[in-house]
């Protein structure tokens, strides 16, 4: 009988016929008590063996019944199980277990014994007689058949036991690859030796015997980029013996990365910033997850190799934005010290003796040292080496520190004089230029619709390196993908995010993904500035000013500022301006993505206090627009904000927010109609903004917003469309009972028509609106009335009428003793009478219009009265005057009255 622990476990008899016991619990008694053949194993340990800690009162009843099982089972020779106090013992020749029999292997092959280290090189001319341990290892090694204890039954019993024997048997391969280079014969453990350092990719000596035996079988170009791989996964310097295996195919600083694209300006101020670097200045380089810090620093020192740092490099990850914390410096100085020289036994006990140490051990060497990846000055300070001293005159050899990080580290720029390298987007080249090489030729294709797909990949990825290579890794995974197909995923915003999740792809650090880079960042935030950036993700803008920020967290804007400085400081904002902080795409959909964890309350109460700010916004930039002619700031604010107004109008009539929807809407159409803004943004708001109306059951409602869109399809000329709308709203407009907003409805139509230049449309339309308004109920727009159709009548060539229109309106504003409207009916008549040649009469209905707007006290008005006054006088050719009159316009719009 046999019973067989290294792979799926088995009992044989000697036949080869299989005995195994199929009831799990008691397979996990059998592998206890054969692990430990000829030894009395407690009963006790025992039930928490098979039971897993969790055993029920009747454990120990069930126990003796699996005994009686197992020694039914057992029964024949070579094995026997009996009872020995408290306990049992399985008792027979230990070669019957193929564990035990694998450890004696062991033994008798020294592997438990100091060894002789693998050669220095590939063995040439007269091989060493065969090592006598060979045969014995490979006997060992040929006993396994998978991971051992598998289905045993017992999860704790395989924590417990598997460790050990996972450990031998690395250690017997070791040993065998050993033996092998020795002879000559590495090339024959290669294929094991690279499986087992695939699966344990922290273990050096493994990977060191693995780079040796395929050097020894000619396989330079893979035992190189083993190595290399090997070295570029460790937190600090290779040990001893890995370092002695990159020595065997002559290994120096590994060479520029072939796959590393673009950063010419910022490798050419790494270079700038060299002298400065030598004399004790540091070099750091920000920049957000995904940017390719490490790699531009890694391919920048690679390119400078030995000739500028001929004392050689030291690298540590200083994981300072890992999930587990920052590594402790004390930690880094002992590898370090260990790579310089140090044995391990004589290492300094405290962080200050090490530092101390250290220090003295590269001052005046030539070397980089590069601070991968820091949390905080703090961090910093016992890995900094010493400037250049006086001694020498302060130029003399010195390392070179780099140092990256996704935080700005003021602290080390202002105390240790370091140099700032910021790290951004890639150029749009680069970024096509490293997803073409990454995927090669046949994938990218070389016409314009490739190109653009190309381009186009590049920007949904914010031509961020990190998330260039994780798309390019998702079109490589299936290869009937076009570039445009991967586009089309990430447009998504439910799912784009997801595409470049990494998914399957991992480091020694974990898995390699933008989300979890991202969740590294997010992580470090103190619990203010998290919530402030959650909440930000309900904000669909690419760029956000502090008072909006503050508006939607509900917070001060003095707290707010402090906040948004925290998340620039970290990356994932960018103060492009005072005040205003930009964040790339991908940024703000993980923004979102962590919104949409919120409860329904919290995000809706956060959505209106949004609509509610903007409702303000657009209130104070509306009037200012109005001062300035629609031109100027307002315009300005409003193309720099569309794209967000857009989103929080189609968002808050998605969410059941149609009041605020269709305010917000209503409010920002006069904004696209006066600023030429894209139609079909101007499109989709009005319609939202239309349908939110609708579901608030409010016909003022349906009106205005009818009227907006009527007044978008007469933009595009599409004027019966146009008419269609206007009786629609119209008819809403009755519905609701009010007259005085049926009459505006047609009104903006019509001034609309008279921006279109379609005056025989405007002006029946406006001749129609003077009688509508000599009735009783709408008296009090006659004003307004008579005025635009006096100045429609001028646009269109007709300056008589216009004037005697523009006189009844003047005297009918002078009988209501209206101001206002006094004064825009002052503007008409001078408009009418400058076009009728009339210059003088013209000059004075303008003065005339200064002087009311004054004594009516609106400061708007006044303002467009100067501005008036200014293009008579110019065209008068009277510019000194007419300059003054615009710089007092331009005044009054500024609010300097």
């Amino acid at each position: 009988m046999h019973i067989d622990l290294l792979g799926p476990v088995v009992v044989r008899r000697e036949d080869g016929t299989a005995l195994t016991p199929s009831a799990p619990k008691r397979r996990a008694l059998l592998c206890a008590l054969a692990a430990r053949l000829n030894q009395t194993v407690a009963t006790e340990e025992l039930i928490e063996l098979v039971w897993e800690g969790s055993a029920p009162p009747t454990a120990r009843a069930a126990l003796q019944g699996h005994v009686a099982a197992l020694r039914h089972l057992l029964d024949g020779p070579g094995l026997a199980l009996d009872t020995r106090g408290a306990g049992y013992l399985l008792a027979g020749e230990p070669d019957r277990v193929d564990a035990l029999r694998f450890a004696r292997l062991c033994e008798e092959a020294g592997v438990l014994l100091p060894g002789p280290a693998a050669p220095d090189g590939p063995v040439t001319g007269e091989r060493a007689p065969e090592d006598p341990a060979l045969p014995l290892l490979r006997a060992a090694l040929d006993l396994w058949r998978g991971p051992a204890l598998t289905d045993c039954g017992s999860a704790l019993l395989r924590e417990r036991a598997l460790p050990h024997l996972a450990d031998l048997r690395l250690r017997a391969l070791e040993r065998l690859a050993e033996g092998l280079l020795r002879a000559g014969r590495g090339g024959e453990s290669a294929a094991e030796l690279a499986a087992a350092a695939d699966a344990h990719p922290s273990r050096q000596t493994l990977t060191a015997r693995l780079v040796g035996c395929l050097e020894q079988a000619g396989r330079h170009a893979e035992a190189r980029e083993r190595y290399e791989r090997a070295v570029a996964r460790l937190a600090g310097p290779p040990g001893p013996e890995l370092r002695r295996a990159g020595e065997l195919f002559g290994a120096r600083p590994a060479p520029p990365d072939r796959r590393f694209v673009g950063r010419g300006a910022e490798l050419a101020r790494l270079e700038e910033a060299l002298p400065a670097a030598r004399a004790g200045r540091p070099i750091l380089v920000t920049g957000p997850a995904g940017a390719g810090k490490t790699a531009l620093v890694r391919h920048w020192a690679a390119g400078l190799g030995a000739g500028h740092f001929p004392d050689g490099l030291l690298r540590a990850d200083l994981r300072g934005f890992d999930p587990d914390g920052p590594r402790e410096p004390a930690e880094v100085l002992g590898e370090f010290l260990t790579a310089l020289g140090v044995a391990p036994e004589a290492l300094p006990a405290s962080t200050a003796e090490r530092s101390r140490r250290y220090r003295e051990l590269v001052a005046g060497r030539r070397m980089a040292v590069l601070l991968d990846d820091a949390a905080g000055y703090e961090q910093l300070v016992p890995l900094l080496p010493d400037p250049p001293t006086a001694d020498d005159g302060g130029d003399g050899p010195a390392p070179v520190t780099v140092v990256t990080s996704r935080s700005r580290l003021h602290h080390l720029l202002v105390r240790e004089g370091g140099i700032p390298l910021p790290l951004g987007a890639l150029t749009f080249d680069d970024a096509a230029a490293l997803l073409a090489r990454t995927l090669g030729p046949d994938r990218v294709g070389d016409g314009p619709d490739a190109v653009g797909e190309l381009a186009e990949l590049a920007e949904r990825c914010d031509r961020m390196p990190l998330a260039l290579r994780l798309a390019a890794a998702r079109l490589a995974a299936r290869p009937d993908w076009s570039p445009g197909d991967l586009v089309r995923e990430l447009a998504d915003e439910e799912t784009g995010l997801a595409a470049l999740s990494g998914t399957g792809t991992s480091t020694a650090r974990g898995p390699v993904g933008l989300t979890t880079a991202l969740d590294r960042s997010y992580r470090t935030l103190a619990p203010a500035a998290a919530r402030l950036f959650t909440l930000l993700g309900l904000h669909p803008g690419a760029v956000i000013d502090t008072d909006t920020a503050a508006a939607l967290a509900d917070l001060p804007p003095a707290t707010t500022r402090t906040l948004l400085t925290g998340l620039d400081a970290v990356h994932l904002l960018e103060e492009s301006t005072p005040g205003r902080y930009a964040r790339r795409e991908l940024v703000r959909r993980y923004a979102a993505r962590l919104a949409a964890d919120l409860s329904c309350d919290e995000r809706f109460v956060a959505l209106d206090r949004l609509i509610a700010h903007y409702l303000d916004v657009t209130a104070d930039w509306t009037a200012e627009g109005a001062a300035g002619g629609g031109g100027g700031r307002a315009a300005a604010w409003f193309r720099r904000e569309e794209s967000a107004l857009r989103a929080v109008v189609v968002c808050a009539e998605q969410y059941g927010r149609s009041t605020g929807s269709w305010q917000l809407a209503h409010r920002i159409a006069l904004f696209y109609e006066t600023t030429g803004h894209d139609r079909a943004h101007w499109r989709a708001v009005v319609e939202a903004g239309l349908s939110a109306a609708h579901a608030d059951g409010d016909e003022a409602a349906v009106a205005r917003l009818g009227t907006d869109l009527a007044v978008l399809h007469v933009a595009r000329a599409a004027h019966r469309t146009a008419v269609e709308h206007l009786d629609v709203a119209v008819a809403a407009a009755d519905r609701a009972g009010d007259a005085v907003l049926r009459h505006r409805c047609r009104g903006r139509v019509a001034a609309a028509l008279l921006r279109a230049g379609r005056y025989e449309r405007a002006l029946p339309m406006l001749t129609e609106l003077v009688t509508a308004a000599r009735a009783p109920a709408t008296l009090h727009l006659l004003v307004p009335s008579l005025t635009g159709l006096a100045d429609a009548l001028v646009l269109a060539g007709d300056p008589g009428p216009a004037l005697a229109h523009a006189d009844e309106a003047v005297r009918a504003a002078a009988t209501r003793s209206a101001g206002g409207e006094a004064v825009l009916a002052t503007h008409s008549r001078a408009r009418a009478l400058h076009a009728l040649g009339r210059r003088d009469a013209a000059l004075s209905s303008a003065r005339l219009a200064v002087a009311l707007g004054r004594t009516v006290g609106d400061a708007v008005l006044e303002a467009r009265s100067h501005g008036l006054l200014a293009d008579l006088l110019c065209e008068l050719g009277r510019g000194v005057e007419g300059a003054e009159a615009r710089r007092r316009a331009e005044a009054l719009a500024a609010g300097e009255h």
